[in-house]
């Protein structure tokens, strides 16, 4: 009888012990769990390092927040109060700015700043950019980002369906597509032969992005993305 006893107390003793730990872990601050959201007023900036220089550190405000962006490649999208910023592009890790740029941001929107030379005077290619408002389909987004060749159409690899038309220099266009993976070309308008191909897998709710760029000899290249937000932390 007087095991029977024991074994129940310390049944009920590891059942509150188990409990106990359990509201301690639930009750941790929730800060520990999940990041902050990005205030109400935020809004959302990425940078193109569309040249052919090397990589490239971006700071706003005298802060750098985007390290040794590669030739062809984009950032992820960084939280930004709503207002004016001032965005610098050095060289990776040295301190001098090869460009400087006052820019206005709104409040809920988003923004790509494509800088297609790092030379002090040249000026970069700011586009706005959409949201995916149909969470069953995937926006699809091509940029244009090579002067040199006139514009452009892209169409599916085989030929048979011309995404987008008549695509110029410094402009976008959007679509919303079936959540598919399929491989892309770019051409001269008017024209059928490939100047470039992406390849890009998408799934429901996602926002891409190809990038048309300048490539090794005056050739067009392109790269493909998945956009993305920088984890925000808390300012």
């Amino acid at each position: 009888m007087k095991f029977w006893f024991l074994r129940i107390f310390f049944t009920w003793v590891s059942v509150l012990m188990l409990v106990g730990f359990c509201f301690t872990a639930f009750a941790q601050p929730a800060g520990l769990l999940y990041d902050p959201e990005p205030p109400a007023d935020s809004a959302y900036v990425r940078a193109i390092h569309a040249s052919s220089d090397g990589d490239v550190d971006v700071m706003v405000d005298g802060r750098v927040r985007v390290k040794k962006l590669a030739a062809g490649d984009a950032s992820d999208y960084m939280v930004l109060s709503a207002g004016r910023h001032i965005v610098a592009v050095h060289s990776a890790g040295k301190s001098v700015a090869l460009l400087t740029m006052s820019l206005e941001v709104v409040r809920g929107r988003a923004m790509t700043v494509a800088f297609t030379s790092l030379k002090t005077d040249a000026a970069p290619v700011i586009f706005e950019d959409k949201a995916n408002s149909n969470k069953l389909k995937a926006l699809l987004t091509v940029y244009h980002l090579e002067s040199k060749v006139g514009s452009l159409d892209v169409f599916t690899a085989d030929g048979a369906t011309k995404v987008f038309n008549g695509l110029a220099y410094g402009m976008p266009a959007s679509i919303q597509v079936n959540p598919i993976a399929i491989d892309l070309i770019a051409v001269k308008s008017g024209d059928k032969e490939s100047l470039t191909k992406t390849t890009l897998v998408m799934n429901q709710g996602g926002t891409y992005s190809v990038l048309l760029l300048p490539g090794v000899k005056g050739k067009l290249t392109s790269r493909a993305f998945l956009n993305k937000t920088e984890r925000f932390i808390g300012n």
